[in-house]
C-alpha cells in the first residue's frame, strides 16, 4: 500500500526542491520575513522551525547540522546561536507566522508572507500592522471608534430581516465578527497593551491614511501595498 508522502513535493524535481528550499530558509533567517507562494511557505515553515530548534541547543553536533544545510553560514550561525536562541529561550515551538496576503498577478498562485515572530516587540510584527490596517479601514467606514465594537460584535438580527437579508446570512457574518474578535484579543495579549492604546494607533493610521489623501476602502496599488509590509524583502520565488 502507497503511504503518504513526508513533504511537499512542489512540483519540481527533489534537487531542485531542495535547492529552492535551502536558499528560502537561509533568506528567512538572515532577514527575518520574505514572501513566497503559500505552499512554500508552509513547507518552509517547518525547516526554519528546526534551524531555530538547532540553533537554540547550541551544541557542536547543532552547528554542523546548520552549516550543512544552510548557506551563508557566517551569517545566520550566529544568528540562530544567539539571536533567536535567546529570543526563544522560554519557547518550545512556533517560532514563524504565515499571512497569507493574497494571489499573485499573472498565474493568481496564492501568496503568503513568512515572518520569524518577535517576542521582544510584536507589535513590529507584520501580522500586526495588517491588523492595524484593517481596523483603521473599519474605522473609516463606520466613522467611529471601532475597538471596542470589534472586540465585543453584537448580532443585530432584526435588522438583518429589515434589510432583506436571511437569518442565516446574519449568523455567517456573526461568526466572522467573532473570529476577528478574537484575532484581536490575541494580538493584544501578545503585544501586553491595553484596547485604548490600540485604539491609538488605529487613530494614527486613519490620519495618516487621509493626510495621504487615499481612501482606506480603495484598493491599495502593488507599490503601496508593498510598503506597507515593512521589513527586508527577497526575492519572490
Amino acid at each position: 500500500m502507497h503511504g503518504a508522502s513526508a513533504h511537499r513535493k512542489l512540483n519540481m524535481p527533489s534537487a531542485l526542491r531542495r535547492q529552492v528550499l535551502r536558499n528560502l530558509t537561509t533568506d528567512l533567517i538572515k532577514y527575518g520575513r520574505l514572501e513566497t507562494t503559500l505552499p512554500r511557505a508552509k513547507e518552509l515553515r517547518r525547516l526554519a522551525d528546526k534551524m531555530i530548534t538547532l540553533g537554540k541547543r547550541g551544541t557542536e553536533h547543532d552547528r554542523h547540522q546548520i552549516e550543512a544545510y544552510l548557506y551563508q553560514p557566517k551569517a545566520v550561525v550566529p544568528l540562530l546561536m544567539d539571536t533567536y536562541a535567546k529570543r526563544f529561550a522560554d519557547r518550545a515551538g512556533g517560532f514563524t507566522r504565515v499571512v497569507p496576503i493574497g494571489h499573485r498577478k499573472g498565474d493568481c498562485a496564492p501568496m503568503a508572507m513568512i515572518e520569524i515572530l518577535n517576542t521582544d516587540q510584536p507589535e513590529a510584527e507584520v501580522g500586526f500592522s495588517y491588523l492595524v490596517k484593517a481596523l483603521a479601514n473599519m474605522q473609516a467606514r463606520e466613522g467611529t471608534a471601532i475597538v471596542q465594537a470589534a472586540l465585543a460584535p453584537a448580532l443585530d438580527a432584526g435588522g438583518a430581516r429589515s434589510a432583506k437579508r436571511s437569518f442565516r446570512r446574519a449568523l455567517v457574518e456573526q461568526a466572522a465578527s467573532e473570529r476577528f474578535a478574537q484575532r484581536i484579543k490575541k494580538a493584544l495579549r501578545n503585544t501586553g497593551m491595553p484596547a485604548e492604546k490600540l485604539q491609538e494607533i488605529v487613530d494614527a493610521e486613519a490620519a495618516r491614511a487621509k493626510e495621504e489623501g487615499g481612501s482606506p476602502d480603495a484598493p491599495e496599488s502593488a507599490a503601496a501595498s508593498r510598503a506597507a509590509r515593512s521589513g527586508p524583502r527577497t526575492r519572490m520565488l
